[in-house]
């Protein structure tokens, strides 16, 4: 049904600015400058009658508008994995020079997603909602390298068991963690491997994530943690030149080599 509008809607002049909840202030306006270039408007701050600060306000540049962070843990948990915003980059190179910086602040993102029209690259912010940039510039690839399936690229909900011993036959993601000890005295040389390797990784199409820990009760002892879209993409993975290098530059390096562990979600949210 057609609903009539008899009269004109008044003009506005633009956006004032977003608004976005989060769990801590100070940890996502942090989070923001480093990964945005953001800088805090301290002259802005909300504060209640008896100086609580509730929110921040932040100066993106290139954004165009303001960039307020409510503190508002209840909402920003419940939009998790909600894809609030998408900032536009010119092409393939530009998105690479993105997941360069990112990589160089230890930010967790999703490889390069063949989406609809263009690549996008998503990053969650700390409280989970995701941050994406979308090129402007089309992939040109066939509609059959879209990756519907990725669970970076939202297409909506579906319906999906929940069985709390499915496996990945369903095309769940893979998860896996791995733990690796160094030998004495060479925890950083092996840190510095794996960052590397972690860098290099998170660039291959089929990962998800891959993340690595240190053991705060030992700084020889490390865990990293592993997503992929499914066992093709990891066994991919085990034959990249990057992976190769980290074997035969870390080997001497380890009193324990990894032992990667299969995982499955207790639950699904």
């Amino acid at each position: 049904m057609t609903i009539a509008h008899p009269y004109a809607a008044p003009a506005f002049s633009g956006i004032h600015h977003i608004k976005l909840p989060v769990t801590d202030l100070e940890r996502s306006a942090q989070w923001y400058g480093a990964v945005l270039g953001a800088s805090r408007l301290t002259q802005l701050d909300h504060r209640r009658p008896d100086g609580t600060l509730f929110a921040v306000i932040l100066d993106v540049p290139g954004l165009g508008t303001r960039l307020e962070l409510r503190l508002d843990p209840a909402t920003a948990t419940a939009l998790a994995g909600y894809e609030f915003l998408t900032l536009a980059v010119d092409d393939r190179a530009a998105l690479d020079r993105w997941i360069t910086h990112l990589d160089s602040l230890g930010i967790t993102h999703s490889p390069p997603v063949v989406a609809l029209v263009g690549w996008v690259l998503v990053i969650p912010d700390p409280d989970g909602q995701r941050l994406r940039f979308y090129t402007t510039a089309p992939h040109g690839l066939d509609a059959d390298r879209i990756e519907y399936a990725s669970p970076w690229l939202s297409t909506g909900p579906e319906s999906r068991p929940d069985d709390e011993d499915a496996t990945n036959s369903g095309g769940e993601p893979l998860c896996l963690a791995a733990r690796c000890t160094a030998l004495p005295g060479r925890g950083d040389l092996l840190k510095s491997r794996l960052v590397t390797l972690a860098r290099a990784t998170r660039r291959e199409p089929g990962c998800l994530a891959f993340r690595v820990h240190r053991s705060r009760q030992e700084q020889d002892a490390f865990v990293v943690y592993e997503e992929w879209t499914g066992q093709e993409a990891l066994d991919a993975h085990h034959t990249t030149p990057h992976v190769n290098a980290f074997r035969s530059g870390a080997a001497d390096l380890m009193a324990v080599a990894p032992s990667p562990e299969p995982l499955v979600p207790c639950t699904r949210i």
